[in-house]
């Protein structure tokens, strides 16, 4: 094994995650997981000199999971809830549900093209500091992925911030209706009610030079079994190489991958199904019921567990008659940072997923706008 540990968390390592330390403790464990089931940074987040904008939907330390796409997250179980209505398409257990969404989706052409392309709406949510009211900082992320090639593109788009909810409207309306709000100490923990538009966008080969989410490099898709005990197996095998961690974070990480694969890599039908099953496969899935996404469709949603409970839950949407993935829920499991056991902390609404011939708009990354000048003040 590869000891890549120190590579993922050299920018902010704790001391307790010394790599010398001989036994790891529960806390290390879980600091580990949450880091390394993060999607790989690019160059330009990794760079010294990023733009001093806000390239992700800010979050919480609890909301930490929110902050990525969709999907490599930390998950957590909850206290046990209600199941919602019944479905036709599941009878209320969550592996049942997990089940019936492969059955369906493995069912779906397989589609063509040169390029895997995904859009998502994202949102975190945030209480405005000194002010009794909650907004919705949204993100809109398109990517491109050349599969055959081992390329991909990414577009980020700032969409603005709204009130979360009609009593958050109508206390944002009392404080004045502003149209920017301070969130962080930080200049770019500035959000606003218009948005900046894009963000930035990252071309194959630029100065940036986006590596795709998740553990399984791109070329690897098409050879991964649709056995899911085969597939548990190989993605074990996959991360086994590259980290230096304990049994119980490799588990972790091979579920993260498995949610990449159900929710936004170009997988195929038979692969995504293999990877809901195996997601099905995992103790405690519980099933939530028929939802509605946020963007009104009709779907039924599972909870997925984890060992550490103090991480947001993660909650999957599906299509009923497709059992493709319309998107993703984090919800507090604790109170704290302004959030309550429960509420929702920001969610992931895919728009559109499909292969096309159509380029992405861009062949180059956004121009660098120059090393970031700290203010004294």
């Amino acid at each position: 094994m590869k000891n890549d540990v120190l590579h993922r968390l050299t920018a902010a390592r704790p001391a307790h995650l010394d790599p010398d330390l001989p036994t790891p403790s529960p806390v290390r464990e879980e600091e580990l997981a949450t880091a390394m089931s993060r999607p790989r940074a690019t160059r330009r987040e990794r760079a010294a000199a990023r733009p001093r904008w806000v390239s992700r939907p800010l979050v919480s330390g609890l909301a930490l999971a929110t902050a990525t796409a969709v999907a490599a997250v930390v998950i957590t179980d909850a206290a046990p809830e209600k199941p919602g209505p019944s479905s036709s398409a599941a009878s209320g257990s969550g592996s049942r549900t997990l089940l019936a969404a492969a059955a369906h989706v493995e069912r779906q052409p397989a589609g063509s093209g040169t390029y895997w392309y995904v859009e998502e709406h994202m949102s975190s949510l945030h209480k405005v500091p000194g002010k009794n009211y909650t907004i919705d900082v949204r993100t809109e992320q398109r990517y491109w992925t050349a599969a055959a090639k081992n390329k991909y593109w990414s577009q980020h788009v700032d969409s603005g911030a709204r009130p979360a909810t009609k009593a958050d409207e109508a206390a944002w309306r009392a404080d004045g209706s502003p149209t920017s709000w301070k969130l962080t100490s930080e200049t770019d923990g500035i959000v606003t009610y218009a948005g900046k538009g894009e963000i930035e966008h990252d071309a194959p080969g630029g100065r940036a030079d986006s590596v795709p989410y998740g553990e399984v490099p791109l070329r690897l898709l098409p050879t991964l079994p649709t056995d899911a005990k085969a597939l548990r197996k190989r993605l074990y095998a996959l991360v086994d190489k590259d980290y230096n961690a304990p049994e119980k974070v490799l588990d972790r990480i091979v579920v993260s991958t498995a949610i990449q694969l159900a929710t936004s890599l170009p997988s195929s039908p038979a692969l995504r199904a293999a990877a809901y099953r195996l997601l099905a496969a995992e103790p405690g899935v519980r099933f939530l019921g028929d939802v509605k996404d946020h963007t009104g469709r009709t779907g039924y949603a599972v909870a997925l567990p984890s060992p550490y409970g103090s991480a947001p839950e993660l909650r999957l949407i599906f299509d009923k008659s497709t059992g493709m993935p319309l998107g993703t829920e984090t919800v507090a499991t604790r109170s704290g940072d302004g959030a309550g056991k429960g509420d929702l902390l920001g969610y992931t609404t895919i728009t559109s997923m499909k292969w096309t011939d159509e380029a992405p708009p861009f062949d180059t990354d956004t121009p660098d706008p120059g090393p970031v000048v700290e203010s004294d003040r």
